[in-house]
Order: structure tokens, then C-alpha cells, then sequence
């Protein structure tokens, strides 16, 4: 039996862990999964918990039954932390309201899955660390000390609090209030609904977590079915300058055929286990094309932003799944502008036609017939369908080959969009029977990656052969590449580029960019660019002499080189290797390509028009929150 000297003391090693943990977790949460902009409100902030616990909730723990429901609860949030902490890691973002309720599976495989193949790690354990020392040292189960009547922790920090109760209320009343008025100053923003819009990281950082998913739930609560018709007349200034080069020009009925491939890492290309090549028919195309090295996707949300940000030259939004909240019906795409000069416009995907609700997006951005799932046999290989995930490749290529030799029989050219998925994680989808042995590669993940790219090397290899036996290659532009990559992080293979970094952040997604056509040159282009430029540089060879002033990207022929901008909640810049991040209206420099330092300079007009880019996506992609908000003011 313990005495009460001894009780008191392990309740107050118990309450200092108790509270450690708390500030810990909740510390990480805000800077490097929030990205709270401004370390001096969090520590107002801190000064506030510290206080109302020491105050308020540290004397309620001489009580059992509270202990208890304080156990639960720290429990709860244990469990929001390590949600949000592997949602980082995969997406570089936090799990906000809209990804919980709009997005969606892929198919037939478990996510559990995913998450242990793809996203823990061991090291994770010590995140559940705190609970299990609190659990072990009785916090749940210690004695009752109802009757001791002084019980303390606050010589633990250093002079204890003599306040009346209600000076005591005063002070930590007035420590939050300070940090709201403060913080809206600091960040620039009069009113929740303005931090709100200006990011997620802003009304975190000065309303706290919870008010942040309180505004988040209210904003998709009241949505309601109707898709919202963003403006799209507020054009940024940046709009004045070049965007298309005008040097290089095929024939204006050139047939077009653009190729999104699944979780195709620009690292895979040319690549070689043991000698032996992942994808040889790439390598070989890559000799005989137009093939940008230094080339990234878009994507913050899921594979649906590289749809988006390909077809529209917009920059995807984070918390914006804009083919399902937005009317797409007055947005320009490419497919519009070819359409208009007579183009048949096709989008091909072997999933369901209403996986992210594509089936009314595309038709929205000028595609005149979506082929999907319902539309395609699987012919040549079987695959069992606990395995599957839509149409494998293999044949969804060649029955598409075989739509688009119909199609380029007619007199007026056509623009075929495809998207492949066998390759997608957990990287499964292949049959067996169709694919290079790699049983030399130890990690299962990395084995099954490779054999489900070399798969998809074969599937496209069939694709082109067919349509170069048949003429139709003859005048056409052929474009690929990937949505993102695999995101695969193992001691055999990591996926990413090599970036040393400063901060925790989401590098960029770096893919191939394959453009072949008779009349191009064939070559290794160290430009960057990202998948914003690619409809540009699709018009500017076709002859268009004016992009639609929605369009953001530029063609990847002009020499001038724009920082790549991508949209998380903190917007992350890219120039010459260099990776910056936009706060508080500055740019901050937080990493670059290994073996690649150097200074680079970005100009005080480009970052305004930076802001100003910024601000007119979550304009247009952040919906209705403006008209939201105007009533709770």
C-alpha cells in the first residue's frame, strides 16, 4: 500500500507526463503537419493550455473517474495525431473535412493495405509511447486522493499560481484573447472567414485546431448538392506576359494523343536491377522523343488533380476536389479549344466512368465521349477480380488503339485522353503471368512496383505498335506522362529525387514528360515545367497564337522559366532546384536538390504576382466559402 507522500508524488510525475505529451503532440501538430506560419502565437497559445491546466484541470486529477475520462480523451486526440501524422507523409498535408467525405477507395483493395505497406513505419510505435507509460504507471487505476486536499504539481514550474479564482480566470481569459487579436494582426486578416480563405495554416495558427475543422465542417455541411459556378473574370495581371513561344509549329490537324500514366516515376526511366531494364520500350522512346528530365506533377489532393491541372493549366488546390464541388461547364480546357477548331475529343479510363465523377467533369471540359470500364472486355489476360482494378492495362490499351484507328479514319483529326491504372499502389493489379521475374529485389513493395510499371511498359509498347502499323502515328503528337509518382521510400528503391530540406515538407512529385512526333526533335531538355505547362505547349505546336486567360502555364519551348508553384495549404515554390515556401506574404527558402545549393533570386514583381496567382485559385476552388462565411459575419 502506498502512502499518500508517495501517491502525490507519482500523480505528480503522472500529471508532468500528462501534460508534456499533450504539449508535444499538439506543438508537431501545428508546425509540421499545420505549418503554422508564426511561432510567437503558438507560444501564446502554449501559455494559455499551460495555464487553464494548471488552473483547471491538473486539482480534478485526484479524482479516479476524471482520470479516467481524461485518459479516453487524450486517447481520442493520441489518435487524431497519429491519423494526420501518416496523412502527411503520404499527401504532405492534414486529413481536413473534405478528404474525409469526399474522397474515395480505388477499387476492390483494402486501404489497411496501403497504409502498412505504403505508409507505417516501426518508429511509429513511439507515438503511442505516452499512453503506454501513462496506462503503466496507474494513471487509470491509481488510488482515489479525493482526501488529499493539497495536491499540486506547480512546483514543477517554478512559482506556484496565488491567484483568486477569479484573477486567475481573468488572466487566462485574457492570454487567449490577446493571442486571437494578435494573430489576426500578424497574419493580416480582420475576421475567422478571412484566415479561413487565406489558408488552413492561418486559422490554425490563430484559432486553433478545433475551430479550424469546426469551420471546415460547417463549410462542407452546407454545400448542399448544387455545384458552385466560380467567377472567372478576375484575371491576376501576371496574364500580360508570354506564354507561348511561336517557334515551333506542326500542322494545325495534327491528331493528339495525351497519355496519363499511373504512379510512373521519372527515376524508373532508364533504370536497371541488376542489368535489367524496368521499362525498355520507354527507354527506347524516350531516345526518339522530346523528353523533359526536370519535370513535376501537380497533385495535393489525389490522381484527379493531374486531370485538372493538365486539361485546364490550373494549379490544383488543396482541399478542393473540383470534379466534384465545381462546375466545370465554363472553365476553358484544352479539349474545348480543340473542339472548336473540329477536333473529335475522347477521354479514355479503364475504372468506373463515375470514379471522382469524372463522368460529368469530362463532358463539362469539352470531351465529346468517355469511354470507362463498362466499355472494354479483358481479352488477353484474366485477371481474377479480388485482383483487379478495372481493366488492365494491357487490354485497355489495345481496345483503345483500336476506337482510335476507327476515329482517325474519319476526316476530321481527333484528341484521345487516356489514363491508365494497373500500376496504382499497392502495386497488385498485374497479372502474373505477363510480367519480367525481379525475385531478386528483397522488398515485396518495390518487386511488385517494378513488374507492375514493366507491365504497363509492355501494355504502351502494344499501344504504339498498332497505331504505328496503322498510319495513325504518322500525324500525330504523342504526350506522356504520370499523375505522380509511387511514392515508394524503401532502401531498395525511393521514388523521389533527392532533396535536403529543412522543414517538413512534400517535395515535388518528379515524373517523365515524354513529346514524340515525326517532325520534333529528338532530345534531353533540362527545362523545368510541370503539368500546368503542358496543354501550352500542346496548343503553342498546334499554332494557337492566344491561351485562354484562365490558363496559368506557359509552353515548355519558350526559354523564359517561371518558379513552379504548387498549392498546399503552405504554397511551396520550386526554382532551379530550390525549394522556397510562401509565408506570411514572403518566400522562404527551405531546401534544394542534393549537390544542387545555390543562390537563386526571385524578384519582388514576381512574388506579388505569385500572391496574387494564389489567391485567385483558392478564389475559384475553395468553393462557396466567401458566400459561406458572409452569413456567419
Amino acid at each position: 500500500m502506498l502512502s499518500n507522500f508517495e501517491l502525490k508524488r507519482r500523480l505528480n510525475y503522472l500529471s508532468l507526463l500528462f501534460l508534456f505529451s499533450f504539449l508535444i503532440k499538439y506543438n508537431y501538430l501545428m508546425l509540421q503537419i499545420f505549418y503554422v506560419p508564426s511561432i510567437t502565437v503558438l507560444i501564446i497559445r502554449n501559455l494559455f493550455f499551460i495555464a487553464f491546466y494548471l488552473k483547471y484541470i491538473e486539482p480534478l486529477l485526484i479524482s479516479k473517474k476524471i482520470r479516467r475520462r481524461l485518459f479516453f480523451i487524450f486517447f481520442l486526440f493520441s489518435f487524431f495525431f497519429i491519423v494526420n501524422y501518416w496523412y502527411n507523409r503520404y499527401f504532405g498535408n492534414f486529413l481536413s473535412i473534405s478528404d474525409i467525405f469526399s474522397g474515395e477507395g480505388t477499387g476492390s483493395f483494402s486501404m489497411y493495405e496501403v497504409l502498412f505497406i505504403h505508409i507505417f513505419k516501426f518508429r511509429d510505435i513511439l507515438i503511442i509511447l505516452d499512453l503506454a507509460l501513462l496506462g503503466f504507471f496507474g494513471f487509470n487505476s491509481l488510488a482515489d486522493l479525493k482526501s488529499i486536499s493539497k495536491f499540486r504539481t506547480n512546483n514543477y514550474f517554478g512559482a506556484r499560481l496565488k491567484l483568486k479564482k477569479i484573477g486567475s480566470f481573468s488572466l487566462i481569459i485574457l492570454i487567449l484573447a490577446f493571442q486571437f487579436v494578435f494573430g489576426s494582426l500578424l497574419l493580416g486578416a480582420k475576421s475567422p472567414a478571412a484566415l479561413y480563405q487565406s489558408g488552413s495554416s492561418y486559422m490554425a495558427s490563430v484559432y486553433g485546431i478545433f475551430s479550424l475543422y469546426t469551420f471546415e465542417s460547417y463549410s462542407y455541411l452546407t454545400r448542399g448538392k448544387k455545384k458552385a459556378k466560380p467567377k472567372l473574370d478576375n484575371i491576376p495581371y501576371y496574364k500580360k506576359q508570354k506564354q507561348l513561344s511561336g517557334t515551333h509549329h506542326l500542322d494545325q490537324a495534327t491528331n493528339v494523343i495525351l497519355i496519363q500514366v499511373e504512379s510512373l516515376d521519372a527515376k524508373i526511366i532508364d533504370y536497371r536491377q541488376q542489368g535489367k531494364e524496368i521499362t525498355p520500350f520507354l527507354n527506347d522512346l524516350k531516345k526518339d522523343s522530346l523528353y523533359f528530365e526536370n519535370f513535376y506533377a501537380q497533385k495535393v489532393n489525389g490522381s484527379f488533380d493531374a486531370d485538372l491541372s493538365t486539361l485546364t493549366s490550373l494549379y490544383p488546390v488543396n482541399r478542393s476536389y473540383a470534379f466534384k464541388d465545381i462546375n466545370l461547364g465554363n472553365f476553358h480546357s484544352i479539349a474545348k479549344m480543340l473542339k472548336h477548331r473540329g477536333y473529335q475529343t475522347l477521354a479514355f479510363h479503364n475504372n468506373n466512368r463515375n470514379f471522382f465523377n469524372r463522368a460529368e467533369a469530362y463532358p463539362d471540359l469539352g470531351f465529346d465521349r468517355f469511354y470507362s470500364q463498362s466499355d472494354f472486355k479483358e481479352k488477353i489476360y484474366q485477371v481474377p477480380a479480388k485482383r483487379s482494378l478495372g481493366i488492365n492495362d494491357y487490354d485497355f490499351f489495345a481496345s483503345t488503339a483500336e476506337i482510335i484507328k476507327e476515329k482517325a479514319a474519319k476526316d476530321e483529326p481527333f484528341f484521345a485522353y487516356l489514363i491508365s491504372l494497373t500500376s496504382h499502389t499497392p502495386f497488385k493489379f498485374y497479372p502474373q503471368t505477363a510480367v519480367e521475374d525481379f525475385a531478386e529485389v528483397d522488398n515485396n513493395l518495390v518487386q511488385n512496383y517494378f513488374k507492375s510499371i514493366n507491365f504497363l511498359d509492355k501494355s504502351l509498347q502494344n499501344f504504339v505498335n498498332k497505331l504505328e502499323k496503322a498510319g495513325v502515328l504518322d500525324n500525330t503528337l504523342l504526350v506522356i506522362y504520370a499523375d505522380h509518382e509511387s511514392e515508394i521510400e524503401t532502401n531498395e528503391y525511393q521514388s523521389g529525387r533527392d532533396f535536403v530540406l529543412w522543414r517538413n515538407l512534400k517535395t515535388p512529385y518528379h515524373i517523365p514528360l515524354f513529346i514524340k512526333h515525326p517532325k520534333l526533335e529528338n532530345k534531353v531538355s533540362s527545362r523545368e515545367g510541370t503539368t500546368t505547362d503542358i496543354s501550352p505547349t500542346i496548343l503553342d505546336l498546334l499554332g494557337f497564337k492566344n491561351l485562354p486567360d484562365q490558363f496559368v502555364g506557359s509552353s515548355l519551348y519558350l526559354e523564359r522559366e517561371d518558379p513552379i508553384l504548387f498549392l498546399h495549404e503552405t504554397p511551396t515554390l520550386l526554382k532551379d532546384g530550390q525549394l522556397f515556401i510562401k509565408e506570411l506574404e514572403q518566400l522562404i527558402k527551405v531546401g534544394h536538390l542534393k549537390d544542387q545549393k545555390k543562390e537563386v533570386e526571385i524578384s519582388p514583381q514576381k512574388i506579388k504576382e505569385l500572391n496574387e496567382i494564389v489567391t485567385y485559385m483558392r478564389e475559384i476552388f475553395i468553393r462557396n466559402q466567401g458566400e459561406i462565411f458572409e452569413e456567419v459575419e
